[in-house]
C-alpha cells in the first residue's frame, strides 16, 4: 500500500481544483492535497509533507518544528521570507516557480516606462479635471536612442530586451554572473559594475533579488551615480530601495521619475512616494495574469511530485548548502 504523503497549502486564495486535475493528468495518486486556514503555522501544519504559502515568514523555529516537511513549494520567485540556511540545515527542500511571470513584469515595465515618458496617466488626470491643455506637462522627450540599464539579468530581463529593442533603446546591464559572451549572444552591453552602469543610464530598471546583501542597494550614494533626469524602475522587491533617499532624489529631480510596483511597507502601503506626481505606483501586480497564476500553480507542484513521489531533487532547488535529504 503506498504512503500518502500529505500536500498543505496554508492561507491559499485559491481552490485546488486545477491541481487535483494536474494530479489527474500526471497519474499521480501518492498525494494528499489539503488547504488549510490558520494564525499559528507550527500547529496549523505539523503532519505536512509539503507546504505551500506566500506572505507567509517561515523562520528557523518554525522548520525545525514540521518533523514531517520535506518541502517548501513557492508559486513566487523571491524566496526572502524562507530561512534558506535553516532549511538546508534540515534537509528541506525550498524551491520557487521561476519564469513564470516572465512576460508579464517585462510588459509591466514597459507600460510604466511608456506611461512615465508619455505621460498617460498625467493627462488623463488632467482631462477628467477639465483640463485640455497638452502643453501642461514637462517637456516630452523621444525614447528611441535612450539606454536602458538592467540591474540583473535573469528571466524578467531577458523577456524585456526584445520589447526594449522594439522600441530602438540601447541596452546594458549589470550582473556578476554573466559573461561577455553572454552580452553578444543577446545583442547588448555588459557593465563592468553597478556604478558604470548607473553612470550611462537614461533608464534604470531593477531586478535583482533581494538578499542581504542587496538590501538598500539604491541608497544615496548609488542614486548620485545615476545621469541627472535619468528615470528609475523597481519592479523586483521595495527593500532593495532606500525610499527616502529616492524621495529626495525625486524632489529635487535629480531623478526625474519613477515607475514602482513595490515598496518596502506595503502590508499597510504607506510611503511618500505615493503622493508624488512625478512617481507611479502599482500594488504588486506585474507579475499578473490568468496564465501566469496558473503557470506558477503548476511548477510549484512540479517540484512537490519530483520531491515526494519520485525521491528526485526539484528541479526549483534554491537550496545551495544542502546538508542532508530528510527521510
Amino acid at each position: 500500500m503506498k504512503e500518502i504523503k500529505k500536500v498543505v497549502y496554508y492561507n491559499m486564495p485559491t481552490d485546488l481544483v486545477y491541481e487535483r486535475q494536474l494530479l489527474q493528468e500526471w497519474q499521480i495518486d501518492d498525494l494528499e492535497l489539503v488547504e488549510v486556514t490558520g494564525s499559528n503555522l507550527i500547529e496549523d501544519v505539523q503532519e505536512a509533507d509539503s507546504l505551500t504559502l506566500e506572505y507567509t515568514e517561515v523562520n528557523a523555529a518554525s522548520l525545525k518544528s514540521l518533523p514531517n516537511l520535506k518541502i517548501i513549494a513557492l508559486q513566487s520567485i523571491g524566496v526572502n521570507e524562507i530561512d534558506i540556511d535553516c532549511a538546508d540545515q534540515e534537509g528541506i527542500y525550498v524551491t520557487n516557480s521561476p519564469g513564470f511571470c516572465a512576460y508579464e513584469v517585462a510588459s509591466h515595465v514597459m507600460a510604466l516606462i511608456l506611461d512615465l515618458n508619455r505621460k498617460i496617466s498625467f493627462y488623463d488626470n488632467a482631462v477628467k479635471a477639465g483640463q485640455w491643455a497638452p502643453f501642461s506637462g514637462s517637456k516630452i522627450e523621444r525614447l528611441q536612442g535612450k539606454t536602458v540599464g538592467l540591474v540583473s539579468l535573469g528571466s524578467i530581463p531577458l523577456a524585456l530586451i526584445p520589447m526594449l529593442k522594439g522600441f530602438g533603446f540601447n541596452i546594458v546591464f549589470y550582473s556578476p554572473s554573466k559573461t561577455e559572451q553572454d552580452a553578444q549572444r543577446l545583442g547588448i552591453t555588459r557593465c563592468e559594475s553597478l556604478t558604470d552602469l548607473l553612470n550611462i543610464s537614461d533608464i534604470v530598471s531593477l531586478h535583482t533579488p533581494l538578499l542581504p546583501s542587496t538590501k538598500n542597494m539604491m541608497n544615496a550614494d548609488t542614486f548620485a551615480q545615476m545621469k541627472d533626469g535619468a528615470m528609475f524602475i523597481n519592479t523586483a522587491r521595495g527593500e532593495l530601495v532606500d525610499e527616502s533617499a529616492l524621495v529626495a532624489c525625486l524632489q529635487s529631480n535629480k531623478i526625474s521619475a519613477a515607475g514602482l510596483d513595490v515598496l518596502v511597507d506595503e502590508a499597510n502601503h504607506q510611503s511618500e512616494l505615493i503622493g508624488m506626481e512625478n512617481v507611479i505606483v502599482t500594488p504588486h501586480v506585474g507579475f499578473l495574469s490568468k496564465q501566469s497564476l496558473l503557470d506558477s500553480r503548476k511548477i510549484a507542484l512540479q517540484q512537490v511530485v519530483s520531491c515526494l513521489s519520485k525521491g528526485e531533487k526539484p528541479a526549483a532547488a534554491v537550496n545551495k548548502n544542502m546538508q542532508k535529504i530528510k527521510g
